[in-house]
């Protein structure tokens, strides 16, 4: 049995640009408070002169995932969030790769990306890296995540142990702001994104997997 949702464009009622970086800030520092107080705990412990030395490495394996996961997660806000590159301008695809990889050797999710290289509209691929992070979202408990196809007709394959597709993230992708949480601010954004070129992107949950579908206009 499997449950489709096609995706239409936003309706009319919408977020002021203010209510919608306060939501998109909220959910870039919620990803982060965790790496970042890693690292402020493995600093407190270094600071230490009593712990021993088992303790002190300890605290350098804090400070070092930390400081990866932290990174990581800036990469990717930079490119998927952000101006980086410029307005109207193109991403490297293989720079939207290697910020997804780097997400994804934080999660339980792996990740098999068979995108064309070369560079690409800015809006599609801020809409296939929001789609990606999503995706590791729905395998909680690890599984594989696949990125297939065209940048501007593409698709992303979830399977796992656990398969999870939470309605408030169908509703964000659908446009709906009520009761908006910043978790799904991104979904919102990529359904504004997409919408700005015609395009229309749909959501199928089956028994076997989560599918996450991007198609592009002209």
């Amino acid at each position: 049995m499997s449950e489709a949702h096609d995706i239409p464009p936003p309706e009319t009622e919408d977020l002021d640009a203010v209510a919608l970086s306060a939501l998109l800030s909220s959910r870039v520092c919620h990803d982060l408070i965790n790496p970042v107080g890693a690292i402020r705990s493995g600093v407190e412990v270094l600071d230490d002169p009593e712990m021993d030395g088992v303790m002190r490495d300890a605290a350098f394996d804090l400070v070092r995932s930390g400081a990866k996961k932290a990174l990581a997660l800036l990469g990717y806000a930079r490119l998927a969030y952000g101006a980086a590159g410029g307005f109207g301008a193109q991403i490297s695809l293989e720079d939207a790769r290697k910020a997804l990889e780097e997400v994804y050797d934080t999660v339980k999710a792996n990740l098999d990306w068979q995108v064309e290289t070369g560079f690409a509209a800015k809006e599609n691929v801020k809409v296939l890296m929001i789609l990606a992070y999503a995706a590791a979202d729905s395998v909680p408990r690890g599984g594989e995540v696949v990125i297939a196809g065209a940048i501007d007709d593409f698709t992303i394959r979830v399977t796992g142990k656990k398969l999870l597709l939470q309605d408030d993230l169908v509703k964000a992708l659908n446009g709906d702001i009520t009761e908006l949480a910043p978790k799904f601010t991104p979904a919102l954004l990529a359904s504004k994104i997409i919408a700005t070129t015609g395009g229309a992107i749909s959501v199928e949950r089956s028994d076997e997997a989560v599918t996450f579908k991007a198609a592009f206009s002209g």
